[in-house]
This record gives C-alpha cells, structure tokens and sequence, in this order.
C-alpha cells in the first residue's frame, strides 16, 4: 500500500507585508485545528517563531487557539518551528520559509502564502516549480478578489 502524496495549495493574497502573511497563517491554523488537524507552521528564525507566536495570542479577540514553539516542553494542536524535522508532526504544515523545508512529504498538506512582495513572490514562485517539478498536485487559491 502506498502513502498518498502530499497536496500542495498556494493562498495568494493581495497584501505586501509579513503581518498580513502572519495573520492568514493563524486563521489557516485555526481553521485547521477547527477541523481536527496538528498543525506544524514552518518559519525562517526564532524571532520569527517568536511573532507569530505572540500574534496568536491577540491577533482574534474572540478565539483561542492552542499552541507553542517546538521546543517547548509541553506539545499543544498547533505548533511553530524553525528548524528541521519536527519529528512528530505529519498532518498540516504551513510553511513561511524559504527555501521550503526538505521534510515537506512528511505532511498530508502543506499550505503556503503568497503575499505581493517581490522577495517572498520569488520564493514561492520557486516553492511552486520545485513541487510540480516532482509531480506533487498543487493548488492555488486567489484571494485578491
């Protein structure tokens, strides 16, 4: 029996700024735990992990969403990270680094968000080739409506 491949989709979004990216990553997380899933979100550094984190506490009023950094000691639905192989996570993972993490098709989905930057453009635009290069399924989701 074969494990499924990993499916990809790509949230495009119309802002220019990494807050706007950050605050798409809580809701997709949120949206995610809502749903029943573990959720990994992928960072570039721990003063990244360190904001987002922060973010998640405040960014809505009226929810909570469980989590933490990876290396704390307790494991909560959703957590951040920044550096390799977070061993016990496979479900969802949302990356927000680059280049994406070589432990990707560990996960069922990967969600990555495009914001218009040219930097982070770039990025994903490679994130993008790299994935259908290899015959992953991708699917992208244009919110700049």
């Amino acid at each position: 029996m074969s494990t499924p491949m990993t499916a990809i989709d790509f949230y495009i979004l119309g802002h220019t700024d990494e807050l706007a990216r950050f605050q798409f990553a809580c809701r997709l997380s949120e949206k995610a735990y809502g749903e029943g899933h573990q959720v990994y979100v992928h960072v570039e550094n721990a003063e990244q992990a360190q904001r987002l984190d922060d973010l998640m506490w405040s960014y809505k009023a009226e929810s909570f969403l469980p989590h933490n950094l990876v290396n704390e000691p307790q494991s909560a639905p959703v957590q951040i990270g920044w550096q390799d192989h977070p061993a016990h996570h496979f479900d969802v993972m949302i990356n927000l680094s680059s280049p994406q993490p070589s432990f990707f098709s560990r996960f069922a989905r990967v969600l990555e968000i495009v914001i218009q930057d040219e930097t982070v453009l770039e990025q994903t635009r490679q994130h993008f080739k790299f994935y259908k290069d290899r015959g992953y399924e991708v699917t992208h989701r244009d919110l700049r409506g």
